[in-house]
C-alpha cells in the first residue's frame, strides 16, 4: 500500500513538472567595438583658427564656425564627439591664470559623479598644459588645456559619448580616444 502511494506521488509530481516554462529574459549582451588595425589621420587647417593638427581621418568636422574657433570632429563608429575651444590671451582681457581657474571650475563640476579625478602636467612640441582624467560615469572622461610658450593662446578641448551607455562599458573606447587625443597634441602647431 505504502509502495503504491509512494507510486502515485511521483506520477503526480512528475506529470506536474511537464508543462511549459515561462522564458525567462536574458541580460544584455557587450556592445562590439571595433578599432582600426591602422589609422590614417587628416590634416586640420582653417581661415579662422591660429593652428593645425592631425585627427583620425574617420573623423567628421560638425561645427567649425567661421566667426569663432570652436571646433567639434565627430567619430561615428564610436558616437564621439571632440570639442576644442581657442581662446586668445590679449584680445579676452584675461590672463592664461584666469582662464586655466575656469577650466579647472569646469572639469571640477563633475566631482559629485566621479570617483577620482586626476591632474597632470604635460609637454609638447606646441606647449604646455594640464590633462585632467575623471574617472567615474561621467560626461567628458577627459580635459585638456594647454597654452603656447608666451602663454598668449590657449586651446581647451575635451571629448564626450553621444549615447546612454555606462563608461565602465565605455572603457577600452575611452582608452583608444585618449591615444587619438594624444596623437592630435603630438601633431598640434601653432601658427
Amino acid at each position: 500500500m505504502l509502495k503504491y502511494l509512494l507510486l502515485s506521488l511521483l506520477t503526480c509530481l512528475l506529470l506536474a513538472c511537464g508543462g511549459k516554462s515561462e522564458p525567462v529574459p536574458r541580460p544584455m549582451a557587450y556592445h562590439r567595438i571595433d578599432f582600426p588595425t591602422t589609422t590614417s589621420y587628416t590634416h586640420f587647417d582653417n581661415e579662422t583658427c591660429p593652428f593645425s593638427f592631425e585627427y583620425p581621418a574617420y573623423g567628421e568636422i560638425s561645427r567649425d564656425l567661421e566667426d569663432s574657433c570652436w571646433v567639434d570632429i565627430y567619430f561615428p563608429p564610436y558616437d564621439c564627439k571632440w570639442h576644442l575651444t581657442y581662446r586668445n590671451v590679449n584680445s579676452t582681457g584675461k590672463s592664461r591664470s584666469v582662464h586655466f581657474e575656469e577650466h579647472r571650475k569646469l572639469v571640477y563640476k563633475h566631482v559629485q559623479k566621479a570617483r577620482q579625478i586626476k591632474d597632470g602636467p604635460f609637454q609638447v612640441r606646441a606647449g604646455y598644459g594640464t590633462v585632467y582624467e575623471v574617472y567615474g560615469n561621467v560626461g567628458a572622461p577627459t580635459y585638456i588645456f594647454m597654452s603656447d610658450s608666451t602663454d598668449s593662446d590657449i586651446l581647451m578641448a575635451t571629448f564626450y559619448f553621444q549615447t546612454a551607455l555606462k563608461n565602465d562599458s565605455l572603457a577600452p573606447v575611452i582608452e583608444y580616444m585618449k591615444g587619438q587625443l594624444n596623437q592630435m597634441l603630438q601633431t598640434f602647431e601653432w601658427e
